[in-house]
This record gives structure tokens, C-alpha cells and sequence, in this order.
């Protein structure tokens, strides 16, 4: 008979662990710990000590009958499997087929659907077939008694053919990330020990305070699994059961009632913080509806009054024993799954090309179905990789859903290894090798990834190794896009969970109500807009409207709400204000009051922090109004006389510089501000290459006319006129942080910087003058200064982490 482990439950692997060894360090950390745990000991018997005072005798006596031992898991009627696993959702293909250490006779099972058929029949009734005019929402299974829960899936519902139920879906395209405090082995662990302080108070007061004697008891109750024997009494006002306390290393045993409401009130505080965090995700992701599985849900404090908008179990493996015994009768599926994207980057024409084992997008993969994935080479029509002539081995990186797969942090890659490579070949008679990456996939069973020799004379070995370091003496323009994607993303989760948001549209609603700008009104506008900026700005993080992408988003609502805000917001009276402002204070030389110069500063500023959503807030193209060419002229052949009003115009431009023509006006101002060490020139420039350059497109402004060579060499000889130390220290970070991301140009230019090529040679020398100084920007680095960074890209020694540093600009 197969047995079922929930590798997922920290509680269970707390349990058979004090059974085997009562030490609480070692107890496993992750599932796959735990996992390490079972293959060693779940064969070994166990005795369950008495815990319910209504098993033990009123006196002592002997037991003649023969002694009751149990085994760890569950034992499940029918099927082939030996083991059955219940693993996490977010476990992807790739660790399941190299590192989890699924045997060929071992199944898995993913939580959310262990969890939807242990308790089908209540899901049915209260929410699949609820007449209810609702819209179906997907449900999301979040599992408290669990060794992580950071990430979540999505479950939707079909009914296949061969299936009298609705099986779960579990949509890999779509997952949730909880916040890094929300930890839930720490949580039981603040339970149990709270607890046993409590249980201490009670029946031993004078050990109350003994950290030793607190933290024997906890462990007592995570080896009982003490939640579960609570349910089986959770009718009752009172628990009755039998504690075991440690003092001065004597081990005593007492019998002891609590109320129940006792214990619900303990759980009850120690789990709030974690409550309020689902609560939270719930009221972020009103998308779906969420389904809470745990023991603590038994307390119906916590069930009912703190969770309004969740759906609570408690684990019933008794419900699942069913279901598995149906499903080897009739042969349906337990689960469908969105299958992983796996790639892997093969070099052709020394271009990086990567690899899918699926040409299929959005293909579901069901339980007990074989399916066997093929890398193609689409942009080829060719599913064979080829290993060049005279190389025995191959490392290919990997990605897993878009992003590098890694252990532990370390990115990883598929080393290939041809054993008899030499056997077959001299190194005259090299020749090239063709294999097929293959991927055996029957979800449910042990999934296989092989490599195929096509002329089959060939032993291969396959392996996982850390990726070797690449050093880099560029930034690499596919590097900068992810980065702004990946931003983009992350400052999208932050505006959707912001307070300050809200506030930023109560004074956007203020401004918008202005029909008329005039001196009466100068200074309450200005407290307007100044709130409206701080709003926005939230240091030390970025601002918060900051990074986002507001053309490849349409689908998010957050941002399609605020879009439709700022266009109904009227800010062409503020545009003409700013206009006609700058107008009368610079071309007409004409005084401006106090408060007129501050709205004006105030203005400037808000708009430059609205950043991409800029472009939303007045009807006319910003390039052809407040930062047209007459306009920006002026702004800067008078910046002299205000340099306050041209810094902030000119960070306001490179701001809000999304489009190829605002671009081309910042760009177009290099040969006047270069030089200017008060200006705040070369902090927009670089910004601009990082945030918004699209280095992807040969017909823009610095690519056309090599631009890019012109303006390297001119920082550079200006770097060189004087000592370092007499340059103003912000014109050095910008200086450099210029420098360094324009150099991203040699990828279309393979002469650009390249070694004995004159602006190399300047470099060495810029390098050479300024090896003393220390330019740190703490954006980028607390330790390393900008110009070892410079350094190391005009040497080519750059590391990933030296280009992941430099992408914070």
C-alpha cells in the first residue's frame, strides 16, 4: 500500500522528528530537509505516548495485548506508487527532475490540489455551485501549517471527459508573492513556546520564567502535534491531556486541563501579524478568492471573525483516502498544471539564442499523461543542438518561467559531458555532435530530462553546475531591458499596496479644480503641488511612480486607473502657467513675486515626478510646449541667472524624456552643459540612457551620427583639465555614471573603446588621474567607487554583480 507524506507540513516533520531524536536542531528547515528525514527514517516503527488522560488506567496494570505500532504517513488504499508526496506548487520541473530525489516508484501530488480534494464537497457547496450572481474567481490555497508560504498559485477548475469531478488547475503564469515576514514556521514555533509558558503559569509558576523548562514544553507540544489532538476535543470547554516538563534536567509528567478558549486566545495573538498580512493579500488581489488550510482554524475566533474574506479548512486526510481510492477505480487525473517554460542558451554566430523544450504557449499538462518536450531551435526549424568539433562538454544556462535558474542563489547551467568523446575521435578527426534535449514529463510521476546522441556511438552525463562568472566591459542592452521590466513590476506591487497613492490623488483632485491660476492663488497652488510630489517621493525609496512602463501594462488597473486620473485632471492650465511663467521671468526679464517662483518650482517638480504617466496629463505633446525648442533655449541661455529653475527643469526633462523627441531635446543641449558642474546636466543624461534609451533602435539620436563616441570623448578631456579633487563631487558621480552606461554602445559598435583605439587611451589616462579618488554613489554602491566600476568595464573584468550594481542608477 502506498504512503502519503506531506512534505509541505512543518507540523507533521516536526512531529516524527522528536520521535526519532528529541533535539530541535534538527529539525528540518525546508521540504526538501524533510524530505532527507523521511528517506532515512520513515520506515522505522514508532509507539505514540499516551496523551488524553482518558487512555491511561486508574492504576497500574499489565498489557497482555500486543503493542500497537504505527508507521510515519498515511497509508493510502490502491495505486502503484510506493510514496506519494505532497510538494509545493511553485516547485518547478527542472529541481523536480535533478535535485528533489523522486524515485521511479515515488508520485507527488501539488498542495493546492491535495488540499481542493480534502475538501472538495464544502468547496462544491460553498463556491464552485453556489447559485450566487458572483463571478467565478480562481481560488488561491494559502497553507499556515507549511514550511514556506512566500509564493503562491492561482487554481481554476475543468472538467475533463474521463473525470466525474472538476479537477484543479494550477496556473504557473500568475504567482503571488507574500511579503518575506510572513513566516510560518517561526509562527507555530511562537505558538507552541507561548503556550507552554502559559501551560508553566498555571500548574508550575516557579518555572514560568525558565527559558530551558519553556522550551522543553514547546517542543513536547510540537512532538504531540498538539493542534491535532485540540481537534479532536474542540467540542469540549476543556483539554485534558498529559504535559511533560523539564526542570534542572529531570523530566516530570502531569496531568493538566485548559480551556479551550484559553488556547484560541494565545493563537489568536501570536498568529494576528500574519493574519492581517493575508488580509492584506486578499484585499490586493481581490481577484481571487483565497482559501486558508489550517490547524489553527479549528479556534473559531480566528476562522470567523479575522477571516471574513478567506474560506477556512482544517487538513482532512481522511476526505483525500477517498478521492485516491476513486481515482485508481475510474482513472481520472488529480491535477492539471500550466506547464514551466524551460530554455536553455546555446551560441549561434556567436549570438546567444535561447531554447524552448515547448513550442506550445499556455499548454496544460494533466496528471498521468505522458508528454515528452523537445528543445527547438524555432528561429532554425531544428530540434538538435550542436556541440562544436574538438569540445567533449557544453554548458548551457537555464531559465525556468523567464528568469535564471538557480540553487541557492547561484545561477545554474546544464553541463553536458560526452565521456567517449576521444575514444571515437583523434584531434585530427574532430567533428561536431548533435544531440536532442529531451524532458520525459508525466505529471504526478518522477519527470526525466535526458540528452539524445543522434549518431547514438556517444555516452553523455549530465549535470548541474554554478555558472562560471562572465566578465563584461559593457553593459549589455538586453540587461538594461530586463532591468526596466523587472523594476517596472516591482514599483507596480509597491503603487498597489501604497497608502501614500491615495493621498496623492486627494491633491490631484485639489489641482484639478483650478480653472484659473493668478497671484491669489500662488501660494495655497504651491502647498498643493509640493504635497503632491512628497506624496510620490518616499526616500530612501524610489519614488513611487518611479521605473514604471506605462506602455506594456494595459492589463494592470492600478495604472490604467491612474492614467485615466491624469488625463482627466486639466493640467493644460498649469502647462500654460509654467509657459507663460518662465516666459515673463526670463524672455521679458520681468520680476516674479515670491510665491509665483515657488508654484513655478513646485510645478516643474511634479511634473518631472510623474516620470512615463507625464505624457497623460496634458493634450498637447510635452515636446511641442514646455519643453519645445524655443522654450528650452531659453530655459537654458538663461540659466545663468536662475540655476535653481534650470536645474529643475532640466531634471524635470530627463525625467519625463520616454519619447525619442524629448530625447533628442536633452541630447541636443550636451555641447552647453557638459561642462557646467553646477548644472544637473549629466545627472539626466545618464538617467536617460539607463531609464528610457531604446538602444535597440539604429535610427536614434546618438546611434545616427556616433554621438555616443563624440560625447565620451568630451567628458573625458574635461575630466583631464584639472586635479580631481577640484571637481564638484555630484558632477564626478554624474560624470562617470555617463561614461559608464554610455559605453553600452560598443554592443553595435565593435570599434567604440575597443583596445589601442583613441578614447581608450583617454580612458586609461581618466582612470589613471582619478585612481585616488573615491566617487561612491550609494545608489549603486556603499563601497565601490564609480570610477573602479569604470575601471573594470574598460579592462573587461566586470562581474554579474558589478553589472547588477551598476543597473541601480
Amino acid at each position: 500500500m502506498p504512503r502519503l507524506f506531506n512534505l509541505q507540513s512543518y507540523f507533521d516533520a516536526c512531529e516524527y522528528t522528536f520521535l526519532v531524536k528529541e533535539e530541535s536542531d534538527i529539525v528540518p528547515q525546508s521540504s526538501r530537509d524533510y524530505k532527507s528525514f523521511l528517506d532515512k527514517y520513515s520506515n522505522y516503527p514508532y509507539l505514540t505516548a499516551p496523551i488524553g488522560n482518558n487512555f491511561l488506567a486508574s492504576e497500574l496494570t499489565i498489557n497482555s495485548q500486543e503493542l500497537n505500532f504505527l508507521s510515519m504517513g498515511t497509508e493510502l488504499r490502491g495505486g502503484d506508487r510506493e510514496r506519494l508526496f505532497i510538494i509545493s506548487d511553485t516547485l518547478d520541473l527542472m529541481t523536480l527532475s535533478m535535485r528533489y530525489g523522486l524515485g521511479s516508484t515515488d508520485g507527488y501530488l501539488y498542495s493546492s490540489a491535495y488540499h481542493y480534494w480534502s475538501h472538495r464537497e464544502a468547496i462544491v457547496e460553498r463556491y464552485l455551485y453556489n447559485p450566487s450572481p458572483k463571478p467565478f474567481k480562481p481560488l488561491v490555497f494559502i497553507d499556515f501549517d507549511s514550511f514556506d508560504i512566500s509564493s503562491l498559485l492561482p487554481v481554476t477548475f475543468i472538467q475533463p471527459e474521463n473525470s466525474p469531478y472538476q479537477i484543479p488547475i494550477l496556473d504557473t503564469r500568475h504567482q503571488i508573492s507574500l511579503p518575506s515576514v510572513c513566516n510560518s514556521q517561526a509562527t507555530y514555533l511562537r505558538v507552541c513556546y507561548s503556550i507552554a509558558e502559559f501551560l508553566l503559569q498555571q500548574q508550575f509558576p516557579q518555572l514560568s520564567t525558565n527559558r530551558e523548562s519553556i522550551n522543553h514544553l514547546g517542543d513536547y507540544l510540537r512532538k504531540i502535534n498538539f493542534f491535532r489532538f485540540v481537534q479532536s476535543q474542540i467540542a469540549q470547554e476543556s483539554i485534558s491531556l498529559i504535559i511533560e516538563v523539564d526542570h534542572d534536567h529531570q523530566i516530570f509528567y502531569k496531568r493538566i486541563t485548559v480551556l479551550t478558549l484559553d488556547i484560541a486566545n494565545i493563537v489568536y495573538q501570536q498568529i494576528q501579524p500574519d493574519i492581517n498580512l493575508v488580509n492584506q493579500l486578499a484585499i490586493q488581489y481581490p481577484q481571487y478568492q483565497f482559501v486558508l488550510i489550517s490547524q489553527y482554524n479549528i479556534f473559531e475566533k480566528i476562522s470567523y471573525l479575522h477571516l471574513s474574506n478567506f474560506i477556512c479548512f482544517t487538513p482532512q486526510i481522511q476526505r483525500f483516502s477517498e478521492i485516491w481510492i476513486q481515482k485508481n477505480q475510474l482513472g481520472f487525473p488529480l491535477f492539471g498544471i500550466y506547464l514551466d517554460r524551460i530554455e536553455f542558451a546555446i551560441a549561434i554566430d556567436n549570438q546567444e539564442v535561447w531554447i524552448e523544450l515547448s513550442d506550445e504557449k499556455d499548454a496544460i499538462s494533466y496528471e498521468g499523461k505522458l508528454t515528452v518536450l523537445t528543445g527547438r531551435i524555432a528561429s532554425r526549424d531544428q530540434d538538435f543542438v550542436r556541440i562544436p568539433r574538438g569540445r567533449n562538454s557544453a554548458n548551457l544556462p537555464i531559465r525556468v518561467n523567464g528568469s535564471d535558474y538557480s540553487i541557492n542563489g547561484v545561477p545554474q547551467d546544464y553541463r553536458i559531458d560526452i565521456e567517449n568523446y576521444h575514444n571515437h575521435h583523434s584531434n585530427q578527426n574532430d567533428q561536431e555532435v548533435l544531440v536532442q534535449i529531451l524532458f520525459y514529463l508525466q505529471p504526478g510521476s518522477f519527470p526525466r530530462l535526458e540528452v539524445k546522441d543522434l549518431q547514438n556511438q556517444y555516452t553523455i552525463k549530465t549535470s548541474l553546475v554554478n555558472r562560471v562568472n562572465v566578465s563584461y566591459s559593457y553593459i549589455p542592452p538586453s540587461r538594461i531591458s530586463e532591468n526596466r521590466q523587472q523594476r517596472s513590476l516591482s514599483q507596480i506591487r509597491r503603487l498597489s499596496a501604497s497608502v501614500a497613492l491615495g493621498n496623492f490623488m486627494n491633491s490631484l483632485n485639489q489641482i484639478s479644480q483650478v480653472n484659473v491660476i493668478n497671484s491669489r492663488t500662488y501660494e495655497q497652488l504651491s502647498t498643493s503641488f509640493r504635497q503632491a510630489y512628497q506624496h510620490l517621493g518616499q526616500k530612501p525609496n524610489a519614488d513611487l511612480l518611479q521605473f514604471i512602463e506605462v506602455s506594456s501594462i494595459e492589463d494592470e488597473e492600478i495604472v490604467t486607473g491612474l492614467k485615466r486620473k491624469l488625463t482627466n485632471s486639466q493640467f493644460d492650465t498649469v502647462i500654460d502657467f509654467m509657459i507663460t511663467t518662465t516666459n515673463q521671468y526670463l524672455r521679458q526679464n520681468r520680476p516674479v513675486i515670491y510665491h509665483q517662483k515657488n508654484l513655478l518650482i513646485n510645478t516643474i517638480i511634479l511634473t518631472g515626478k510623474l516620470y512615463q504617466f507625464s505624457q497623460f496629463i496634458c493634450s498637447r505633446d510635452m515636446s511641442d510646449s514646455l519643453f519645445s525648442d524655443s522654450q528650452v533655449k531659453l530655459i537654458i541661455e538663461n540659466s545663468g541667472r536662475d540655476k535653481k529653475v534650470s536645474n529643475e527643469y532640466l531634471q524635470c526633462l530627463s525625467r519625463i524624456a520616454v519619447t525619442e523627441q524629448l530625447q533628442q531635446r536633452y541630447f541636443q543641449l550636451f555641447d552647453l552643459q557638459y561642462t557646467s558642474e553646477t548644472s544637473q546636466y549629466l545627472w539626466g543624461y545618464g538617467r536617460i540612457l539607463l531609464w528610457y534609451y531604446d538602444f535597440n533602435n539604429p535610427s536614434n539620436t546618438l546611434l545616427t551620427s556616433r554621438l555616443y563616441l563624440e560625447h565620451f570623448t568630451k567628458i573625458i578631456n574635461y575630466l583631464l583639465t584639472r586635479h580631481y579633487k577640484d571637481f564638484d563631487f555630484q558632477y564626478k558621480q554624474n560624470a562617470f555614471l555617463s561614461l559608464i552606461y554610455l559605453l553600452t554602445f560598443c554592443a553595435y559598435d565593435a570599434n567604440f573603446c575597443r583596445p589601442n583605439s583613441a578614447e581608450f587611451h583617454l580612458a586609461l589616462r581618466v582612470i589613471d588621474k582619478f585612481q585616488n579618488d573615491r566617487i561612491i554613489l550609494k545608489t549603486i554602491s556603499s563601497e565601490r567607487p564609480l570610477n573602479h566600476y569604470f575601471q573594470e568595464l574598460i579592462e573587461g573584468r566586470s562581474t554579474e554583480d558589478g553589472i547588477a550594481n551598476l543597473l541601480q542608477g
